[in-house]
């Protein structure tokens, strides 16, 4: 496998990719956790607690096979298919553990969010925070570092979000893109590219909102 990273070696530093905490191993996660293994991540931690249903075989990418266990075991077994080099830890009870410096958190409730965020912020070696949600067709992308941190005023009450139907809470798709997002963010922190700390986008029609652009740390 001398030659796996040969096409991004030059792009991406490979120190960087060290070892990356991901809160939630559902729709969003589970187009994330596969691209996480195959940027080259060393050590992945995954946290969820859910089974697999079958309302989920749409909205996620996870084999008929893993029904009625954990997301994080049919995770875990992903990464390993296309990364086994990677080190997968199932993890439970965030709450118990320091977070890693580099975390990514894509659940479905905005409470979890801002306990994460407080947890997150503890570490005083923190990296990046960056906080992944989506609707059935538009998704946000909130990014924090340790220097520029607008988290809490991304931040709403779950109460305060309109709920959808029970048919439409999400797309494969849009999971894919935001998921891909989430991974473009983790690039340009650690590449010290400048990015955007706050991202919107409707994908009906397509529209695309950017605020804090950061241009560099």
């Amino acid at each position: 496998m001398d030659n796996r990273y040969s096409r991004n070696r030059d792009l991406i530093n490979q120190g960087n990719l060290d070892k990356i905490d991901i809160i939630g191993a559902g729709g969003i996660g589970s187009c994330l956790i596969p691209s996480v293994a195959i940027m080259g991540f060393k050590k992945l931690r995954i946290w969820d607690e859910d089974i697999l249903e079958e309302h989920n075989l749409s909205t996620t990418m996870y084999p008929e096979k893993y029904l009625g266990k954990n997301k994080t075991e049919a995770a875990h077994d992903v990464v390993q298919g296309y990364n086994a080099s990677t080190s997968v830890t199932i993890m439970s009870n965030w709450n118990d553990h320091k977070l890693y410096p580099k975390t990514i958190i894509c659940v479905d409730n905005m409470e979890t969010r801002l306990d994460a965020y407080h947890k997150w912020i503890e570490n005083p070696y923190r990296k990046f925070f960056i906080d992944l949600r989506m609707g059935p067709t538009g998704m946000n992308v909130v990014s924090v570092t340790k220097n520029y941190d607008n988290y809490l005023q991304t931040w709403y009450s779950s109460d305060s979000i309109p709920d959808d139907s029970c048919t439409s809470k999400h797309t494969i798709f849009t999971a894919e893109i935001v998921a891909g997002m989430g991974l473009n963010q983790v690039f340009n922190i650690l590449e010290n590219k400048p990015y955007y700390s706050f991202i919107t986008v409707s994908l009906t029609p397509l529209t695309i909102i950017r605020k804090h652009l950061i241009t560099g740390e």
